[in-house]
């Protein structure tokens, strides 16, 4: 699913699985044919099947059509940046859990930057890029 596009006539293939179209299975692919028109900038998309959305996401960037304009001065450098979560644990045992105590579902064991926990997290990788990130307003 995508967050954000406008999709005409391909909704039908927007949506969780067993309602609007059958899952993909292990090791098979589907692509995902829809036009874009009059949008840009970056959106966000991710699996409908249980809680494998917690792990299979991304971004989608609709950048200006060849002839246009960013309606702002164009940027310097585009880096994606993609927050999520990271469990230690399956996390379909997560909602398991969740569904059998009545209870929301534990907190994750660290929270991730495109994929990457943070120096402050033991499930780090050691020898990884930083990256400095200068917000401007």
């Amino acid at each position: 699913m995508s967050h954000g596009i406008r999709q005409l006539r391909s909704g039908w293939a927007d949506g969780p699985a067993y309602i609007t179209q059958c899952p993909v299975q292990t090791g098979q692919t589907y692509t995902y044919n829809f036009t874009v028109n009059g949008q840009r900038g970056t959106l966000f998309w991710h699996a409908h099947i249980s809680w494998l959305r917690s792990s299979l996401y991304g971004p989608i960037i609709i950048l200006p059509a060849g002839n246009q304009t960013y309606p702002f001065q164009a940027p310097y450098k585009e880096i994606p940046i993609v927050f999520g979560e990271w469990w230690n644990v399956d996390p379909e045992a997560v909602i398991n859990q969740a569904m059998q105590t009545g209870g929301g579902p534990n907190v994750s064991d660290a929270y991730t930057m495109n994929g990457l926990p943070g120096p402050l997290y033991n499930c780090s990788s050691k020898g990884k890029p930083l990256m400095t990130i200068k917000f401007v307003r």
